[in-house]
């Protein structure tokens, strides 16, 4: 060790003393190796033969001398024996000095790092997988919601179409509806000469009025508080007074008959005015739903067969109306009294014209 430079000996100390492997080589000007020391050993160096060229004992000195600058580092090199070093090569009177000091410490520190960088790279791009599906997941179970919530948004809709509000909810609660009702109105309006019309229009004016006549039914329904049951042909049934009992149901119905008249003058049908025949009686029903897959809310009962009665008694553009619904109006409706007539299945009824 006393041959070594002073700066390589204290280097090589300092390396002892912090219990790590040093070895050192003395290269003369042929490149031979004129000394060697340390734990050569460690480095798998232990046949390099003292007097032999360097070069062909060690192939990472291959090209290497002379060096072109002295002193000289090489880190992290392979040594035959598995290990790593940190090579230093230094200058002394013609001679180079070849320090081999451990760095298998470092390069299984760095390699750990390596490790752990490269798992941590996989947990992220693991994490990345798992939002992307994430994500995607969520935006297909989004959408999913949204196409649920137009469907259901969709189905309540149509249900509406078909039932009355709270009838609709009672059904959707799994309820069998068959209700009494004591005193109801019910209206039955069909278009005067409405088959032999058709014939002379043809298709699509026949359904443009239809969808007219029935549109304004249907208006009307909402502004009077009243509910369109059904559509038969041509011909439209309502009822005030249920699912919710009033009072005044002769009186919503009266107004609700005279203004759906009143929308049907302002249309015109094969070239004349379009025409109605309505017909209205009060009285008790039962209403309920039939059917399970094309279910229908419907009303039955002597009150809703001498209203359609009625209605098929009166005169085109005329407001048929019976006793009992006129008792029920009382003087804020000027009415007309007509001569008892004969109905078919009921007998002789007396019947007023509703005129405004």
């Amino acid at each position: 060790m006393a041959r070594l430079p002073k700066e390589v000996r204290s280097w090589i100390y300092d390396f002892f003393s912090n219990e790590r492997f040093a070895a050192y080589l003395k290269i003369d000007a042929r490149q031979c190796i004129e000394a060697k020391g340390g734990n050569l050993e460690h480095y798998g160096l232990t046949s390099l033969g003292t007097g032999e060229p360097v070069a062909g004992q060690l192939e990472i000195m291959e090209g290497l001398l002379p060096c072109p600058e002295l002193p000289f580092h090489m880190p992290m090199m392979e040594l035959p024996g598995g290990r790593v070093a940190d090579l230093h090569f230094f200058g002394d009177d013609g001679s180079v000095w070849l320090v081999f000091l451990d760095a298998t410490a470092e390069r299984d520190h760095q390699q750990r790092l390596q490790q752990k960088a490269y798992e941590m790279t996989l947990l992220q791009e693991r994490e990345r997988q798992l939002n992307a599906k994430l994500q995607a997941t969520n935006e297909a179970l989004r959408e999913s919601q949204e196409g649920l919530s137009r469907e259901y948004r969709r189905a309540e809709s149509l249900l509406l179409n078909i039932l009355p509000a709270s009838i609709a909810e009672r059904l959707k609660a799994d309820e069998q509806i068959a209700d009494n009702h004591a005193e109801v109105s019910v209206l039955f309006a069909d278009i005067v000469s409405f088959t032999e019309r058709a014939r002379s229009v043809g298709a699509v004016t026949t359904l443009a009025i239809l969808n007219y006549f029935f549109k304004a039914a249907d208006l009307l329904s909402e502004q009077h508080g009243c509910e369109k049951i059904k559509t038969i042909g041509d011909c439209v049934m309502v009822v005030a007074g249920l699912p919710t009992a009033r009072s005044d149901h002769a009186q919503a119905l009266a107004h609700y008959a005279l203004e759906l008249r009143e929308a049907a003058r302002r249309e015109r049908f094969a070239g004349e005015p379009l025409s109605l025949r309505i017909g209205i009686h009060s009285g008790p029903i039962v209403a309920g739903v039939i059917g399970k897959r094309r279910f229908v809310y419907d009303l039955w009962g002597d009150t809703v067969n001498l209203a359609a009665r009625i209605q098929r008694a009166a005169e085109p553009d005329e407001i048929r109306i019976s006793d009992g619904t006129h008792k029920l109006l009382g003087p804020n409706f000027a009415c007309e009294p007509l001569e008892e007539t004969e109905l078919r299945g009921t007998g002789r009824v007396r019947m007023w014209r509703l005129l405004a």
